[in-house]
């Protein structure tokens, strides 16, 4: 969205001067305010995303909280190492949280386009075409004069 203004130079009579568009600050500002009509977010307009609080799991030997992850690494090496045992002694729920976890990580998700993988996929396809057809055109004479 380009405006124009008509200004006056000591050279020119007049001429059209194109504005700058709009920082992001000012592009921010207004979606802000079309959420905030909408109904959107929270008070000032700005969408929250709300993550889930890690999961995590007490010790049931020395009572330590660690943080619960896919391959439980740390829980893992806690209780071998500090005291000589399993994580399923020491931890009992976290090798079942872990594999939900897991689970859920495997779900496909639903995407709005295609992934970054298929983008440069087509992308590469496109200019491999445009190097093909440039490059099947014909001879081209070669050298520096004209014969």
């Amino acid at each position: 969205l380009f405006t124009t203004s008509s200004i006056t130079h000591p050279f020119q009579t007049s001429c059209q001067l194109l504005t700058m568009p709009e920082s992001h600050k000012a592009e921010k500002r207004r979606l802000q305010k079309a959420n905030r009509a909408a109904g959107i977010g929270d008070a000032d307009g700005r969408i929250v995303r709300v993550k889930e609080a890690p999961k995590i799991s007490r010790c049931t030997v020395c009572s330590v909280e660690l943080k619960i992850t896919k391959t439980n690494t740390e829980i893992t090496a806690h209780a071998e190492n500090k005291h000589g045992k399993t994580i399923d002694v020491c931890f009992p729920a976290a090798a079942g949280i872990a594999a939900e976890m897991r689970a859920a990580s495997l779900a496909p998700k639903v995407s709005a386009g295609p992934t970054k993988k298929e983008r440069k996929a087509k992308n590469n396809a496109g200019m491999d075409d445009m190097l093909s057809s440039g490059l099947a055109s014909g001879k081209k004479g070669k050298g520096k004069g004209k014969k």
